[in-house]
């Protein structure tokens, strides 16, 4: 997935039966390096590469992000810091952060929160128990074990 020349886009709907008042409990981001993960063929090129996680209360919203090296912050912790903002807000507040704040996440970044964002809405409108959500765990378990960073705000 190469993020750098595509646009960012939040046109994500909010459906009236979607509990929007639903709030942002925690994000987590972790950073792995591809190359060492078992069972996975990838090429000899480094990719900065990682999982956003972003919850309301039990329900979570997952997203991928791979970035080409050249392009990956030095610092996660500083590069994730501006999620720290979405803490405490509702769904609704949450896509207009992301409209208003577009130049300040930067592609990249909207990339990867309009997937979490899209994927918690999903979640949530499906009041998600499903085995899915415990296959996402597993897999965020899993490359806990190959973290190379580890953030939770």
């Amino acid at each position: 997935m190469e993020v750098g020349t595509v646009i960012a886009c939040c046109d994500v709907k909010i459906r009236s039966e979607i509990h929007v008042n639903a709030r942002i409990s925690s994000m987590e981001i972790i950073r792995y390096d591809m190359r060492k993960l078992p069972f996975i063929e990838c090429e000899q090129v480094y990719r900065y590469c990682g999982l956003f996680k972003i919850s309301c209360g039990h329900v979570h919203g997952f997203a991928e992000f791979e970035l080409p090296e050249g392009s990956h912050p030095p610092d996660l912790v500083q590069w994730a810091s501006v999620f720290r903002a979405l803490k405490g807000m509702d769904i609704s507040q949450v896509m207009h952060y992301m409209k208003q704040h577009q130049t300040l996440l930067g592609n990249e970044r909207m990339l990867f929160l309009h997937e979490a964002v899209s994927h918690l809405l999903l979640n949530l409108e499906q009041a998600s128990t499903s085995d899915d959500r415990l296959s996402q765990e597993e897999i965020r378990t899993f490359l806990m074990q190959y973290a190379l960073t580890y953030y939770s705000f």
